[in-house]
């Protein structure tokens, strides 16, 4: 883990980040809206969106780990810095519970077998039989919370505190001391 101090973070690690925010974001929107009425026993509910998303995920992780990054910004306070640690450690917990409890899912349910190697079975009539599928619902509805928590503590930066906590997230300007 890198011990220096930067003013923004590193151009990949705010790539990636963004990134990670439109996919995260369009995967839970696809899913509360799109795959909710999708009947579970049709092909076009697996979504393969996860292992991509998990990938980058792991790449921000390294990538956070082995950069120059900025002091914690909270609200100017050390619980709220703590706070603020622990609620981006959050989003990795969650991101990975997501996947981790999608292709659980999947394994029980002998998707691979059934849609990939197209073994003949038919698909389960529903996924709630499973408790991983039911898992899967409750962390995309606490990942949703949280980013909603997340842009509004963004914004919370940028319009009340005009802190420049939020130009911490763009590119360009990057001093390491």
């Amino acid at each position: 883990m890198s011990a220096a101090r930067a003013n923004k973070y590193h151009p990949a690690l705010v790539l990636l980040h963004w990134t990670l925010a439109w996919f995260i974001v369009a995967s839970l929107l696809f899913g509360f809206f799109v795959l909710r009425v999708v009947p579970d026993g049709d092909p076009r509910k697996i979504d393969m969106l996860g292992m991509a998303i998990l990938a980058a995920m792991l790449a921000r992780l390294v990538v956070r780990w082995c950069t120059a990054r900025p002091a914690p910004a909270g609200l100017g306070t050390p619980a709220s810095a703590r706070a603020a640690g622990r609620a981006h450690a959050a989003f990795y917990v969650l991101v990975v519970g997501m996947v981790a409890t999608g292709y659980a899912t999947a394994l029980i349910a002998h998707l691979n077998d059934i849609v990939f190697a197209r073994n003949g079975a038919p698909l389960p009539p529903s996924f709630d039989a499973f408790p991983t599928f039911r898992l899967h619902g409750w962390i995309a509805a606490l990942l949703a919370i949280l980013i909603a928590l997340h842009v509004l503590g963004g914004l919370w930066h940028w319009l009340v505190r005009r802190d420049g906590v939020m130009r911490r997230m763009g590119l360009g300007g990057r001093r390491v001391e």
